[in-house]
């Protein structure tokens, strides 16, 4: 059973929470602990860890955004999740950013908790699947100078899109070739494992990718002992460098939260009827202030990046040999021409130009 310590200074919404059906072995979680607030929560954490701290936002002597930041600081629980009311969710969407796996709203009954449980137990999952490939990794590397969490170190740097990451993989496959000098077929074992793994998790943080590149061009590279290590050593680093400028091209600034989060919820939800109002409402601040941090922080407006994005969209979608009214459709326009006349002035060229200069290419 997984561990709950549920914080609130209202003992009649504990005792409300208590009643709720979805404890026990229906879920897997039990409430083990209560706090009155976030100082109380915290000494008995230090005392009875638990899996999952369940926390109102308003609380007195501490509240929970600020319970939060210490338990993440100290890693006194893996998973703290916030409860708010309607007009506290632009607050407790800070909670993210601090490190909350998530915010539910109150009253909060069987169903959200049982969908959160879900979704904690999948998290659960694919962190105990990651750790496991993690030391795989490392088993199949432990005979080089590095280690996996140097190879999580550059698939991190690979995320923020910083083009070092290149320097360092150069710097590690030269280590590789010299330690492993004597078995090449383990060599050539160990930069193909390191790649699928560098591809995988850069694919995990930024899942948005496959929509606007040919993903199974990355895994084309041919690993065989024919092969000149240079060349091989250069199709390595040129596929980590691609993956970077993809990043560095859609999401511009990672050092604004809201920014970053704005460009990577227009990525992922193309289908949707996109607009600075809608936009605004789902960062909840206001149009102009996201229309003001947006273009400074991007050089462009929010209009002009969801015109980017559904023209780099549309490339992609040319690739599926989808019709060009369908491409239209999927991209929210009803008027073909129109969408043909933006995309010339977009690329420079119609979409019937545009697909044969890509199949000539293609040849």
């Amino acid at each position: 059973m997984y561990k709950v310590m549920i914080v609130d200074d209202m003992e009649i919404f504990r005792r409300y929470i208590k009643r709720l059906k979805v404890w026990g072995d229906n879920s897997g979680f039990i409430i083990d602990e209560e706090a009155v607030d976030g100082l109380d929560a915290l000494n008995k954490l230090e005392k009875n860890p638990v899996d999952l701290v369940i926390a109102d936002i308003k609380m007195p002597q501490m509240d929970g955004i600020e319970l939060l930041s210490v338990i993440t600081e100290k890693k006194l629980c893996p998973y703290v999740v916030l409860l708010s009311d309607y007009t506290e969710f632009g607050y407790a969407r800070q909670g993210i950013v601090y490190g909350a796996f998530d915010y539910i709203g109150k009253p909060v009954g069987d169903k959200e908790l049982t969908e959160l449980f879900e979704r904690i137990k999948k998290h659960l999952l694919e962190k105990q699947q990651q750790e496991h490939k993690q030391a795989e990794l490392q088993e199949s590397i432990n005979d080089a100078f590095f280690t996996a969490t140097d190879v999580q170190m550059i698939i991190q740097m690979i995320c923020r899109g910083e083009i070092k990451a290149t320097t360092l993989i150069s710097d590690m496959i030269d280590t590789i070739e010299k330690t492993r000098n004597n078995d090449r077929s383990k060599t050539l074992l160990i930069i193909k494992n390191t790649l699928h793994e560098i591809i995988h998790e850069t694919l995990k943080c930024h899942p948005w990718i496959v929509s606007y590149y040919q993903v199974n061009l990355l895994q084309n590279i041919s690993f065989t002992c024919s092969r000149e290590w240079e060349e091989m050593k250069s199709a390595f680093i040129e596929i980590v460098g691609n993956l970077i400028s993809i990043i560095n091209q859609f999401i511009s600034c990672q050092d604004n939260t809201m920014v970053k989060e704005t460009s990577e919820y227009i990525l992922t939800n193309l289908n949707e009827k996109l607009s600075v109002k809608v936009l605004s409402e789902k960062m909840f601040i206001s149009k102009a202030h996201l229309s003001e941090i947006f273009k400074q922080k991007t050089g462009k407006t929010v209009l002009q990046y969801i015109t980017m994005v559904k023209m780099e969209r549309a490339k992609r979608l040319m690739e599926e040999d989808l019709r060009n009214y369908e491409i239209a459709y999927q991209l929210g326009y009803s008027d073909n021409e129109y969408f043909n006349k933006v995309f010339k002035n977009y690329t420079g060229l119609s979409l019937t130009q545009y697909r044969q200069r890509s199949n000539n290419n293609r040849r």
